[in-house]
């Protein structure tokens, strides 16, 4: 089965304070900002010419998203993510998150031969960051191949968001409704742990060794890596073909609204996806 999910579009955090959320991600990330309302909390930042993170401040008695609002949307807490940069970045980037004053582990993912260097470091509000090294040259090419662009001196060279790593409660159950109810790609699981990894493309691949891909990890509740938690209630956004996830949502059964915007379903654990088109 060809995949209708393309790409991974964006993803929304929870934080519990959106000024310090923007210098954050200003500064540390040299994100540009796209909108901040402190009325409504939000702030909204642009990536790459394809790709956004948003965070959203909860306020008593208010909706982040008046569009979102029927499905209860709300931005992740605890997420694990990762940005992707270029792989010689990478020892510069241990000396600007010291510059931050930024604690930072390093963790080799591949192997000796062919190692895989990657930085895990956490944002003020407990969201768990990667960096992770792209090779640009791969074959294994997302819809929106990501491109260098420049930052800030201060702040780190990221490109790219690479993953999101969801937590669900009920794994059995994901691993079926994942691919059923919405298209993703289904690559391989861990061995050792609860951990499936799908490819945000029309076909699975395998992952590591400098991929550009785009990925979504789904565990059960655990401690991964760098002590980093899969998030709960996760507003996630995807490129995709809308009608035929539309139609897989359809046929599941599950809550959602589909608008000139796009396409966006509550998932049974609480997250929110949404769909929109690749134009």
């Amino acid at each position: 089965m060809v995949s209708p999910i393309l790409d991974l579009a964006g993803v929304t955090l929870e934080v519990n304070h959106l000024p310090r959320g923007v210098r954050f991600y200003e500064q540390v990330l040299g994100l540009r900002l796209l909108h901040h309302s402190e009325e409504q909390g939000v702030a909204e930042f642009e990536v790459n010419a394809h790709q956004t993170l948003t965070l959203w401040k909860p306020i008593t008695r208010q909706v982040n998203s008046s569009r979102l609002a029927p499905l209860r949307a709300r931005g992740a807490s605890h997420l694990h993510y990762a940005f992707q940069i270029l792989p010689e970045l990478l020892e510069a980037c241990k000396g600007l998150l010291d510059a931050h004053g930024l604690e930072w582990t390093e963790i080799n993912l591949g192997t000796e031969d062919r190692p895989d260097w990657t930085l895990y470091f956490y944002d003020p509000f407990g969201h768990g960051l990667e960096l992770r090294g792209v090779d640009l040259t791969d074959e294994r090419r997302p819809h929106f191949l990501p491109q260098p662009g420049k930052r800030p001196s201060h702040a780190l060279p990221v490109f790219g968001l690479r993953e999101i790593a969801l937590g669900f409660g009920d794994y059995p159950a994901m691993l079926d409704r994942l691919p059923r109810a919405y298209g993703f790609a289904f690559a391989k699981e861990q061995d050792d742990r609860n951990f499936a990894q799908f490819t945000l493309g029309p076909h699975a691949e395998e992952d590591g060794n400098g991929t550009p891909r785009r990925w979504l990890y789904a565990w059960d509740p655990q401690v991964g890596l760098a002590d980093m938690l899969g998030g709960d209630h996760v507003h996630a956004r995807f490129y995709a073909d809308v009608e035929a996830v539309a139609a897989l949502i359809r046929a599941a059964g599950l809550p959602h609204l589909h608008d000139e915007q796009g396409l966006a379903v509550r998932d049974p654990e609480g997250h929110v996806f949404e769909f929109v088109a690749a134009n």
